[in-house]
């Protein structure tokens, strides 16, 4: 007789377990609240800035460089106001463009003002500074007649002195109100040059 023919058949193994979503939904509920509760920690520790304190520029030493290097006599406000933070302050040139001094605050509510002054104004140098406004009448500020220039669409004030404040056509222009150009412009003195 012949022995009969066994037959192996490889084994199988058994399938691997499943990784990862292997809890149940209230161990999955458990652990979401326990890491929104730990960002919720985290975000309590961490300090919140309400207001970042900025230093001003250095507007007098600027002044008097610009005042030497032009030979003008420029201007700024003296003393700026509390809460006024000088933003910029800067000699520009552009091509076909007379050489500007601008000294331009920050003021509070997140106001700017500016002075920008020229030795060589044209009409288009007082269109550019006062961003192509209409006149809106004038106004006197310590005895000088400045002209009212207003633009509608973004909200810039001017102010163009009538006659040069040393020497230099004068324009005080930003989106604030008349009140804070006019207190601007009454405070400009000019920048000491030693």
């Amino acid at each position: 007789m012949t022995a009969p023919q066994t037959t192996t058949e490889p084994v199988q193994p058994p399938p691997p377990k499943r990784r990862g979503m292997s809890g149940t939904a209230k161990s999955m509920i458990i652990s979401m609240v326990l890491v929104v509760l730990a960002v919720l920690g985290w975000t309590a520790l961490v300090p919140r800035v309400n207001k970042v304190d900025r230093p001003g520029v250095d507007v007098a030493g600027i002044a008097r460089e610009t005042a030497i290097a032009q030979k003008w006599t420029v201007t700024y406000p003296q003393p700026a106001p509390k809460g006024w933070i000088p933003a910029n302050v800067r000699l520009v040139t552009f091509q076909n463009q007379p050489a500007t001094w601008q000294a331009g605050y920050d003021l509070p509510d997140s106001k700017y003002i500016a002075v920008q002054q020229t030795d060589k104004p044209n009409q288009l140098w007082i269109d550019h500074q006062t961003n192509y406004g209409k006149p809106e009448g004038t106004v006197e500020v310590a005895g000088v007649k400045w002209t009212k220039v207003y633009r509608n669409s973004n909200d810039q004030s001017s102010l163009v002195r009538s006659e040069p404040l040393n020497g230099l056509a004068t324009i005080v222009t930003g989106r604030a109100d008349w009140s804070e150009l006019q207190q601007f412009a009454s405070l400009l003195k000019p920048a000491a040059t030693s």
